[in-house]
């Protein structure tokens, strides 16, 4: 392959087929020499073979050798038809192949793409900056509003639990106390004023009949509206 058109091909091409070849057959080899390595000492664990034996150590490394080397020949007449394969099959440039022409304005052109590209991309960069902003200053005032609202709640919470203090169970006892006597002075109150009116209406009455139906002066109310005006004085005070 070396002097080869395919040589020529593929190096313009950054590629070395033969390394691949190369690097294939020395993996191959590594294997064989693991499996050999297992071999022996498998082979010396079963027949019990130690470092006093060394006769039996020596007879048995010799007849690895001559296994290995008849499946070595066997391997290495593999590995080289498989080798002449690759060269004249996988890797041969076909009969009329051209290497593109380097054209400068080809290169240019894919200059042009790359920094449109790159464009685009800083483009698409500054908008999602833009959007990661704007959300970051409606979170800011989000979060400002849910301050203020804990503050005011808080605050709320704060002048019930006042309240509360205020007006605690005993509190409240002297509250209802306090209402119930108030409640009774105004029933003993309108009690008296509904007795003083009829007490004026049956007086009003036996002086009609003493003076034959003739009006009372103003003169004879005074002492109930007095009776009166004391009554609104009261409540007025409740």
């Amino acid at each position: 392959m070396e002097g080869s058109k395919s040589e020529a091909v593929f190096d313009s091409m950054n590629l070395n087929p033969q390394i691949f070849i190369n690097e294939t057959i020395n993996s191959v080899e590594d294997y064989v020499d693991a499996a050999f390595d297992f071999y022996g000492r498998e082979a010396s664990k079963f027949l019990k073979i130690n470092g006093s034996h060394k006769q039996k150590s020596q007879d048995l490394s010799n007849g690895i050798e001559r296994v290995r080397g008849l499946i070595q020949s066997v391997i290495d007449k593999r590995m080289e038809l498989w080798e002449s394969y690759c060269v004249r099959f996988c890797f041969a440039v076909p009969d009329g192949f051209v290497l593109p022409k380097s054209d400068e304005s080809s290169v240019v052109h894919q200059d042009e793409l790359c920094d449109l590209e790159l464009d685009a991309e800083l483009d698409s960069l500054r908008d999602k900056l833009n959007l990661v902003g704007k959300r970051s200053v409606e979170l800011d005032s989000e979060l400002q509003a849910l301050e203020r609202a804990s503050v005011s709640r808080e605050r709320s919470v704060r002048l019930v639990n006042e309240a509360l203090e205020l007006y605690d169970e005993s509190s409240v006892d002297e509250m209802f106390k306090e209402m119930a006597k108030m409640a009774s002075e105004l029933r003993a109150s309108v009690d008296r004023l509904k007795t003083r009116r009829m007490e004026a209406s049956e007086s009003a009455k036996v002086k009609r009949l003493k003076n034959h139906g003739k009006e009372f002066s103003a003169m004879t109310f005074d002492g109930k509206l007095e009776d009166l005006e004391k009554f609104q004085a009261e409540l007025k005070k409740m």
